[in-house]
Order: C-alpha cells, then structure tokens, then sequence
C-alpha cells in the first residue's frame, strides 16, 4: 500500500505540472497505453528537437517532453499532444512480459509485479502460451481499486478509445503508429517534426543520427526479433501476437477489443 500510495502521489504532483507550467512553457506532452513504444517515440522527438526529456523527474519551467499514460481529462488544453497507438494484441504479449515476468525495468517496481501475480490465477508465469487467454481475461476484466485505476489507464481498449475519440479532427493532437515507426522510422518522424511542429527544414542527417542513436539495436546490441526476456526492450517487432494466438484467443479478443483494431487500422474486418 506504502508504494501504491507513493505512485498516487507523484501522479497528483504530475498532474498538477501538466495543468500550470507545462500549459505556459509550450511543453508537449506524449501519451500511450503501456508498452506502445512511447519511451522510444520520446527519445527520437527530444533529441532531434533538442528538449529535455524528463522521465523519472520533472523540470524547472523549461519547455520539455512530458511522457506517460495520461487521458484526455488529465491534460492542459493548451497543451500539444502527441498519441501512440500500438496493435492491442502486440501490447498484450508485452505487457505479459512486463507485469509477470522480471526484468530491468519492473524489477524497480516489485509491488506492482507481486500484485499482478497473485491475481491473475496461474503461477507459471513462464509458459505465455498456455497462459495467455487467462491473462487476457485478467486485463480486460479485472476490476481494479479506486487507488489503482487512479494511477493506471484501464485495459487498451477504454484507453485507446477515449483518446482516439478526442484525437480526431483535432489539431493539437498528432497520432504516431508504433508499427509505422518499426517499419520507417525516419520518415515516420520527420512528418512528425513537420506536420506537427511546423518545420520544414529538416536537418536529414541528424534525423538519421537520431534515429540510429535510438535503434533497437544500438540500444540492446541485439537484432529486432531475437528476445530477451530480461530486457525493458524485449523484442522490437511487430506481429509478435502471432506466435501465441490461436482460434479461441482470436476469438476473446474480438469480443474484448475487435471493433477497435478495425477503428485503428490494423485490420479491415474481423475475420482474421
């Protein structure tokens, strides 16, 4: 509970931040669900656009990149927003990984990993496919304590359909696909820094630089797709869902999250 009520109260202090500095400085703020890829989209903005990228403190009334999984009514209006979308199925996998098995980054964060453990049903948490239906059913009902969902979004779908709902036709919010970013980085980018930021002489040999800095390869000294379970950055791929769907995952998932998948893009019906 001690941890927990930490958590809460960094994020009332964020929230406040949001609501006061950020709206005067022209800070931009980056929002996703967990495990979309928003750590990686916020290292490439920062750098090329030379902000500050606070993530685990806050700075002092300068202009900066705010990151993390806030919704709409958490925001300044005057804010610029950047959205990250990731295929809900992608997310599941890394957010199994992330919140049952250990690794770099959740280690820090032992009460939320116990916490997912004792609830979820199962205690092989090694074996994702054997347990991933179970896991699914956990993330898409499980209801969550006042204080809990105070400091977490929901499941991908509320989320994600809260924000596109506010994303569209709006021209302070930009939206990045995560997979967009996996398959041309710097493109994907540089429409961004144009599109969004109004600016139109792109420096292209520091966007590459940028975007190699921050590569999934120079980053983990591995190749995208070969897996560390152990690593923040487990896998850098898409499609990963692949491996561990079968019939009737496919089919919990449409039921939980379906019509979404077709809003975003990534399927045009629900027959996959």
């Amino acid at each position: 509970m001690g941890n927990l009520l930490t958590n809460k109260l960094e994020q009332v202090v964020r929230l406040t931040y949001l609501n006061t500095i950020t709206t005067k400085n022209n800070s931009v703020v980056l929002v996703e669900y967990p495990k979309s890829g928003g750590t990686w989209l916020g290292q490439l903005v920062s750098e090329y656009l030379d902000i500050p990228f606070p993530r685990n403190e806050f700075p002092v009334m300068k202009k900066s990149l705010m990151h993390g999984h806030y919704l709409p009514k958490h925001i300044g209006k005057n804010n610029k927003v950047i959205y990250l979308v990731r295929d809900g199925r992608d997310v599941l996998i890394s957010f199994y990984h992330h919140q049952l098995v250990w690794n770099d980054k959740n280690k820090k964060e032992v009460h939320n990993v116990n916490y997912h453990r004792k609830e979820v049903g199962f205690t092989d948490y090694e074996n994702v496919q054997k347990n991933i239906l179970s896991y699914m059913k956990y993330s898409y009902e499980h209801k969550l304590s006042k204080m809990r969902r105070f400091v977490f979004p929901g499941n991908w779908q509320e989320y994600n359909s809260i924000w596109l709902k506010v994303a569209q036709n709006n021209p302070k919010v930009y939206i990045v696909r995560y997979e967009d970013l996996l398959e041309d980085a710097e493109r994907t980018l540089e429409n961004l820094i144009k599109d969004f930021f109004n600016k139109t002489d792109i420096d292209k040999e520091r966007l590459k630089a940028v975007v190699q800095k921050f590569s999934f390869e120079n980053q983990t000294k591995r190749t995208k797709g070969e897996e560390s379970t152990k690593s923040f950055l487990r896998k850098g791929i898409k499609g990963d869902w692949k491996n561990y769907f079968q019939e009737e995952e496919k089919a919990a998932f449409k039921e939980y999250a379906g019509d979404l998948l077709i809003q975003l893009g990534y399927e045009n019906n629900n027959d996959w």
